[in-house]
């Protein structure tokens, strides 16, 4: 038996990984000293609506080494397979963490593979990995697959405020004040892992525009895979480019999927993007 491990920096909730048969571990959320634990004690909805009321921002934490081995253990016990994609190593420690309890069970067969990618990304390659497990593939083979996807695997978002970039020190508070003034929202890629800003837009509707831009000029889009859409608590936003898109381009529609808390603390709620896999 192949098993799917990933953790709720995805933004999958508990009903969307049973309904594939995906395991989850929960990222830990500390609100002003209390903590809380993603997907679990705290869905979509409930993280921010707290965002918005809290006057400090959250802490975040990565998911502990114990945690994993305990679930390694049991692998192991079982004499099955795991696949492992979890946030990138340049956003948390967390696969260092999985990594370093793999050599504590001391197992062969967990295959732990540095996703590079978080959000809509980390979905992505976590249905591909079922898509492959449903098709009978060793687990060898589904982390040979996986490792070739990992930097294929592409992301644009706008961030609709500044506060919570500033919060996170991201931004400096100059920066933030200015940029608040003229309604700036930055504008957001996944590249080797981490998230970075790529240009600045004034307004929504030109940072929308952006996206859709950058999507059609995109040449080396992989149409026969799905592509992603994520916001952070703006479903109707979310949908209305998705829509727009769609008269751009002729594709298969991963979903809507909602920004995780693990991200959505830095970006603040607002955000939409896109995600896809090159060719």
């Amino acid at each position: 038996m192949i098993r799917i491990l990933t953790d709720s920096s995805s933004g999958l909730t508990l009903n969307d990984a049973k309904k594939i048969g995906v395991e989850m571990v929960h990222m830990p959320i500390n609100f002003d000293g209390t903590e809380y634990i993603d997907g679990k004690d705290l869905n979509h909805e409930e993280f921010y609506k707290k965002l918005v009321e809290s006057k400090n921002p959250p802490k975040t934490s990565a998911i502990n080494q114990a945690t994993f081995e305990e679930i390694f253990e049991d692998v192991k016990k079982k004499g099955e397979e795991m696949v492992v994609l979890l946030i990138s190593s340049g956003l948390s420690v967390t696969n260092d963490q999985a990594m370093q309890a793999k050599d504590a069970v001391g197992y062969d067969k967990i295959y732990i593979i540095n996703s590079l990618a978080t959000v809509a990304t980390l979905i992505a390659l976590v249905m591909e990995a079922v898509r492959m497990r449903d098709s009978k593939m060793k687990g060898a083979d589904i982390a040979k697959e996986l490792n070739v996807l990992v930097p294929k695997a592409k992301l644009f978002a706008y961030v609709d405020t500044l506060k919570y970039l500033r919060a996170g020190g991201r931004i400096s508070a100059t920066s933030a004040v200015v940029g608040g003034l003229l309604n700036v929202k930055p504008i957001i890629i996944l590249t080797e892992g981490k998230l970075v800003n790529e240009n600045k837009c004034v307004g929504a509707a030109k940072a929308k525009q952006y996206l859709l831009t950058k999507f059609k000029e995109y040449k080396n889009i992989d149409f026969s895979k799905p592509v992603y859409f994520g916001h952070a608590h703006t479903h109707k936003e979310c949908e209305n480019l998705k829509a727009a898109a769609k008269q751009i381009h002729n594709f298969i529609d991963g979903g809507t999927w909602y920004i995780s808390a693990t991200v959505g603390t830095h970006t603040g709620p607002g955000a939409v993007l896109i995600a896809f896999f090159e060719k």
